[in-house]
């Protein structure tokens, strides 16, 4: 048993100790056996130095009865941890996710190598969760609710892209054109319901990234666009429906049903429950209503 640096870990190692994030929360458990993905997660993190047994001398981690569990008992708390592991995630990336954007408030320049290191293994994650998984990111949630929704939103964009059968590098550019399309909010005043926000801050957002070169124009239209309408009526462009990018309308979405779910309560999550809403296009029917 040793505390080596993450460059030094090698699929195989098993953590002894939780490994913390910026929140204070675990973000890998004690007892995990090191993956590939796992070590390049723990990368992402800029974990420095974590403490770990050599496979050869895995540490058991048994009940204090006989050592042993029910299969069933096993592939229940396997599955709980997973869950327990993607919002533990999940709230890391907002604690970054925050700083990153006071960052931007304060005139840092926008930096898409530091936000793919943060947001790129919760965000490969999201295809081993089901919708309802990502649509009650926000129960509960009572504080720092921008930076909360502004993550589930890329999140949700994301899922509704796989199940609309798009392939990886579009779903991810969908997550990371969501995810900076309200950055422009930090020229201006923040809001939860950006609809009601600066009508120029899609613009905004889009000077600040138009010259990135890992987002494809797709993205960056999708950026500009995220507040148009179907019918019109959006901004800044009121372009209708047509003429909208499709990127754009499911970041619209997303962010329509989060918005909703804040500003109406849990009506809506009972909403998607009752009516067993599993397929995108049960959220877009639900955008086009409201």
């Amino acid at each position: 048993m040793a505390e080596i640096a993450v460059e030094q870990l090698r699929p195989g190692m098993v953590l002894i100790q939780d490994v913390k994030g910026v929140s204070g929360r675990p973000i890998v458990r004690k007892g995990t056996e090191l993956t590939e993905q796992e070590i390049e997660f723990l990368k992402a993190f800029l974990i420095e130095r974590v403490h770990v047994s050599m496979s050869t001398e895995k540490v058991q981690y048994t009940s204090a009865d006989d050592g042993q569990k029910p299969k069933e008992e096993n592939e229940q708390e396997s599955s709980k941890q997973l869950d327990d592991s993607f919002v533990t995630v999940y709230e890391e990336v907002v604690v970054q996710f925050k700083l990153l954007f006071r960052s931007w408030q304060a005139n840092a320049p926008v930096k898409m190598y530091s936000i793919r290191e943060l947001c790129l293994p919760l965000f490969e994650l999201v295809e081993s969760k089901e919708l309802d998984d990502i649509t009650s990111l926000l129960q509960g949630r009572k504080s720092d609710l921008f930076y909360y929704k502004t993550v589930a939103v890329s999140l949700l964009s994301i899922k509704l892209a796989q199940l609309m059968n798009y392939k990886k590098k579009d779903w991810l550019q969908i997550g990371f054109a969501s995810l900076l399309a309200d950055a422009g909010l930090a020229k201006t005043e923040v809001t939860i319901d950006s609809s009601q926000a600066d009508r120029k801050h899609p613009i905004r957002s889009y000077e600040m990234i138009k010259n990135e070169p890992t987002l494809t124009d797709h993205a960056k239209l999708a950026i500009v666009q995220h507040h148009e309408r179907l019918d019109g009526s959006g901004f800044p462009m009121q372009l209708q429906a047509d003429k909208i990018h499709p990127y754009a309308q499911i970041i619209a979405v997303s962010d329509r049903y989060f918005t909703l779910l804040l500003e109406v309560g849990e009506e809506v999550y009972e909403y998607l429950k009752r009516e067993k809403a599993k397929l995108a296009t049960d959220l877009i029917n639900l955008f086009t209503r409201g």
